[in-house]
């Protein structure tokens, strides 16, 4: 395609070179009185042709760039895809969703529209050069003295729109992560009458990007303008000079035609050439950020041999046991570490329970058992090797999480019970699922059943259909080790009832590891960790721990003590 283009940009000016020298010959045949209708209807004829050929260039070449951004995006998200879990929490979501809308769209600009100008422009402009200097030379090199003039003065001010447009890409990028931000938690927003506070927030960045943005439109306001004066000067600067030649008898009425026209087919490139420049500078600043996350950017180590059958694909009789050894871990650019010198033991077929106050390290344990984040000393093995030694797609696709809240996302009560799974899953395998998961009944009462739309972070649902939807997802995923993250919290005690039964269902037979603050959620674990200070404090059983471990008798009396009528009323 793109030698299409390249070639019919080569036809359209060749024949716009060519027609001001049909029409010298054309005008000094009328001057001489020997018109030649011939010469008049070639003459049309290429104009026309070259206006065709010249649109099919544009058009093709407009592809070619439409192409190449779409590329670029593709290759933009599934790098931002890749990145570990650590680089999200350095820049916010809206920060990276404008890289990809925001600054694509600059790049967008300049491939698909400039290039276009410049490729015709800068061959229509060698081609015009060469024939006004075989037009004539004096003339040829008074024209280029005016051009050359008015960019003395144009390309000093185009040049300041490089920072310009940086500025403003880099206040559109904040903006957009400001209203990601306060939109998704439109909730809170309301809940606590901040809409002014946010309001002010966002209408800052929008004042700074209209400041300069008028900087912008002043300088493209006087870019025009010049450019235009520029032409008008050169042309009327040859009208006088090449009439006085035409009156000396120096050069015919024909060349003097020949002459303007060819001036047009140079002053009309170098207007492109400089919009070029303009938007050229607009995308040097978002090509910078982009560059930085292709290139610079680290994506998720993974150490994993892919090439090993047993690393690709993991069947449940590879199932293990999962272990830290001597685990510590500080999260990237703090000095203070999370985790110290942990020891945990996860064994197959077993429930582990995570205890300890907000802060202690339980949902780091979590995010490194999924690998978002790699300890900084000692090491995770599962069936007695370390899990870096597995790839980590591999890796992951053993896990099933139920985390608190269960996030929705955009699509059908079906797109969400089916979300991560790699195969085809039958209507009869999604309906299986919802029924063990317990969610099959209020399914059922939706409006358009599993093809119900689900609004934003679910909200047409209730609190325990999001649970009873993402446990349906992991009767699905069939994992080997099942992660519970506070997963009965918030919910009433009859939807609690559900749940549970359901979570009872789908724990058989499992790895299952336990967060929770309620203890009447872990009694029953085979095993459950204290964790005090990112240490572990205490192990065993919930009856054992009582009799043993001061801290988590007194959590449990704290729980389960009844509090007396009149302190409540107090």
């Amino acid at each position: 395609m793109l030698v299409a283009a390249v070639t019919a940009a080569l036809v359209g000016v060749g024949g716009t070179l060519w027609s001001p020298m049909l029409a010298k010959q054309v005008v000094d045949e009328l001057a001489s009185a020997t018109a030649n209708p011939a010469g008049i209807l070639l003459l049309a004829g290429v104009l026309v042709g070259s206006t065709i050929t010249s649109a099919i260039s544009a058009y093709l070449l407009a592809r070619v760039g439409c192409a190449l951004v779409a590329s670029l995006r593709c290759r933009l998200i599934e790098k931002l895809l890749r990145l570990p879990v650590g680089s999200f929490d350095r820049e916010s979501t809206g920060e990276r969703v404008s890289r990809v809308v925001s600054d694509c769209e600059a790049i967008s600009g300049l491939v698909t529209r400039q290039a276009v100008n410049v490729l015709i422009g800068g061959l229509l402009l060698a081609g015009s050069v060469v024939m006004l200097l075989l037009l004539d030379l004096r003339l040829t090199l008074t024209l280029l003295g005016c051009v050359a003039a008015s960019f003395a003065v144009v390309v000093p001010a185009s040049s300041l729109l490089a920072g310009l447009s940086r500025r403003i890409q880099d206040r559109t990028a904040k903006l957009s992560g400001i209203l990601t931000h306060v939109l998704s938690e439109v909730r809170l927003v309301k809940a606590f009458t901040a809409e002014a506070r946010e309001r002010e927030r966002s209408c800052e960045e929008v004042e700074g990007i209209k400041r300069l943005g008028l900087h912008v439109a002043g300088i493209d306001a006087t870019l025009g303008p010049l450019m235009t004066l520029a032409t008008t000067a050169a042309i009327i600067v040859i009208l006088i000079y090449g009439t006085s030649r035409v009156s000396r008898g120096e050069i015919g009425i024909g060349t003097l035609i020949a002459f303007i026209l060819c001036t047009f087919n140079i002053t009309t490139p170098l207007v492109q050439l400089a919009g070029f420049a303009a938007e050229l500078q607009r995308a040097k600043g978002a090509s910078g950020r982009i560059g930085a996350i292709l290139i610079e950017a680290e994506e998720e180590v993974d150490r994993g041999d892919v090439s090993r059958q047993d690393s690709g694909t993991v069947s449940r009789q590879d199932s293990g046991t999962l272990e830290f050894r001597d685990v510590s871990f500080a999260y990237p650019g703090q000095s203070s570490e999370i985790l110290q010198g942990i020891d945990l033991v996860f064994r197959p077929g077993t429930t582990t329970a995570l205890v300890g106050a907000s802060g202690n390290g339980k949902t780091t344990i979590l995010s490194l058992i999924e690998r978002f984040y790699e300890p900084t000393r000692g090491g995770i093995h599962y069936g007695g090797r370390p899990v870096s030694d597995l790839a980590l797609a591999a890796w992951r696709g053993r896990i099933g999480y139920v985390p608190q809240g269960a996030p929705i996302m955009p699509g059908s009560v079906r797109d969400n019970i089916v979300y991560g799974m790699t195969g085809d899953c039958s209507d009869e395998m999604v309906r299986m699922g919802a029924e063990r998961a317990g969610a099959l009944s209020f399914i059922e009462r939706l409006p358009g059943g599993f093809d119900t739309v689900l609004t934003e972070q679910g909200s047409n649902l209730s609190g325990g259909q999001r649970q009873r939807i993402a446990i349906a997802r992991m009767f699905l995923r069939n994992p080997d080790i099942l992660i519970l993250d506070e997963a009965t919290s918030n919910l009433d005690s009859e939807t609690e009832y559900h749940v549970r039964l359901a979570l009872q269902s789908l724990m058989r037979g499992r790895t299952n590891i336990i967060v929770a603050h309620r203890l009447a959620t872990i009694m029953h674990a085979d095993r459950i960790y204290l964790l005090e200070g990112g240490r572990i404090s205490g192990v065993g059983k919930h009856d054992e721990l009582v009799a043993t471990h001061r801290q988590y008798a007194r959590m449990v009396e704290r729980q389960f003590r009844r509090v007396p009528e009149d302190a409540v009323l107090n």
